[in-house]
């Protein structure tokens, strides 16, 4: 028998993903967010949900009475519409609750990391889908090669593990509630200071991930983050390590860009070096790849399959995602808003435009994370010729009194680099269009997408091709 399902934050990807899986499964869907942006407004509207861009007590009879309220962890405790279903005694769970009742006793794999989930995640349901296996998924942005932030599938079952909280009444990180057969920690440094003031808090529930994988599991460790290979001390599984440092399980040697696919070899300890050819460039996303393929054969997947599988990667929705070119200009949009991914993604675009000027547009995101790793900011942009700094996205922070600006960030970045800060998209666009040079490379960094500066940009700098 169909329910009503109504969605509070139906607009976050793993919310919308939960929307579409119970609309698939013949469920009434709808749901309602607070200033919600494209693209997943877009992706919702045209799946035929009715939602509203507004919390509101009104939208629990605006539909008729729902028989259930998936809650999305962007939900505050403060939210009227959330308070009147407690109030109503309505029935509610979390989001990733709902994934994981879904799910039910299936195959569970569960990327985890402050770096590199969704990509991780994409490549490793990518790789299963190859290998005929129906993988279902949860991811935090739309898979280019599968379609849509979640599937159902009937396979094993591939979660991007949020260490963020879970919802309103539940402190815990979402990962804790998938109960993964499998695992991976891609790398652990402090992020999300709003819920983890230090680096122990932080730590603490991968330390609970690494002992709640079963004995005949497999827990993947990158060998080039200390932090991640401590915590096979608490684990009971299989612990695999892999990285470009000696001693580990899987190493990656030989890194090359050979203009299409970067290039690295791959040696597992107990099979001969494989040759991968990985659409994306950079250390940080060979070393995402090794991930996925230890957590994919483990599952049963061939390698030759999976290796193959990596050389025509399309990948998830910006990341890395190469827009195109206005003449000689190129635009690539990305999701970095971490210091440390900033620098990784500077760093991978050096990797395959290594002659080229480089141009980092960044906008920080939310007051606490940018005022905790404000000096970390000293580094990031080390390989970038020009960087302009939008606003900080205040996200979740919305309302609250701002603690730090762009221009804060700005002045750890300069040094004798050229250094712009903008007040807004448009700001940037014209600035941008106005300094750029023949065979510039234009690095879009930003979690909300700067309203959509990097597809805003390229028509720009089209239009000014085209008036030359």
């Amino acid at each position: 028998m169909s329910r009503h399902v109504h969605v509070l934050g139906i607009c976050g990807y793993a919310t919308s993903g939960a929307a579409l899986l119970a609309q698939g499964l013949g469920d009434r869907v709808t749901g309602s967010d607070d200033f919600a942006y494209p693209p997943v407004t877009d992706i919702v509207s045209a799946a035929g949900i009715e939602w509203e861009n507004r919390s509101d007590p009104a939208n629990l009879d605006r539909w008729g009475v729902p028989d259930l309220v998936v809650v999305g962890n962007q939900t505050r405790s403060t939210n009227a519409e959330f308070a009147a279903v407690r109030q109503r005694g309505l029935p509610f769970v979390s989001e990733i609750e709902f994934y994981s009742t879904l799910v039910g006793a299936r195959h569970r794999i569960t990327v985890c990391g402050t770096h590199g989930k969704t990509t991780t995640a994409s490549l490793l349901a990518h790789m299963l889908d190859r290998a005929g296996m129906d993988p279902g998924f949860r991811l935090g942005s739309t898979s280019l090669d599968l379609g849509g932030s979640s599937r159902l599938g009937s396979g094993p079952f591939v979660f991007e593990g949020d260490e963020y909280t879970t919802a309103p009444w539940d402190a815990r990180p979402k990962f804790l509630h998938t109960r993964p057969d499998a695992a991976c920690v891609t790398r652990l440094e402090l992020d999300h200071p709003d819920v983890y003031p230090t680096i122990d808090a932080y730590r603490t529930p991968f330390v609970g991930l690494a002992a709640a994988i079963p004995l005949d599991g497999v827990l993947a460790l990158c060998a080039d983050d200390p932090e991640c290979v401590a915590l096979s001390a608490h684990a009971a599984a299989t612990v695999v390590t892999y990285g470009t440092r000696e001693g580990a399980d899987w190493s990656i040697t030989d890194l090359t860009w050979d203009g299409g696919l970067q290039r690295f070899t791959v040696t597992g300890a107990d099979a001969p070096p494989v040759q991968v050819g990985l659409t994306f460039p950079g250390q940080h996303n060979a070393l995402n790849a090794c991930a996925a393929l230890i957590l994919a054969t483990r599952t049963g997947a061939p390698l030759d399959v999976v290796v193959a599988a990596c050389a025509d990667f399309r990948g998830p929705a910006r990341r890395f995602e190469v827009l195109g070119d206005a003449g000689d200009i190129t635009v690539v949009d990305d999701y970095a808003h971490h210091p440390t991914e900033v620098e990784a993604a500077i760093a991978a675009a050096r990797q395959r435009y290594p002659t080229r000027r480089l141009v980092a547009i960044h906008t920080p995101h939310t007051y606490s994370r940018t005022s905790r790793l404000l000096e970390d900011y000293r580094r990031s942009f080390a390989g970038a010729d020009v960087v302009v700094l939008g606003p900080i996205e205040e996200a979740r922070e919305r309302g609250q009194a701002a603690t730090v600006s762009s221009r804060d960030v700005a002045e750890r970045v300069g040094r004798g680099r050229d250094v712009h800060v903008v007040d807004g998209a448009a700001s940037a666009v014209e600035l941008l269009t106005r300094v750029a040079h023949p065979g510039d490379v234009m690095l879009v960094l930003s979690l909300g997408g700067f309203d959509k500066l990097a597809q805003r940009l390229l028509v720009a700098l089209e239009g000014a091709n085209a008036r030359r």
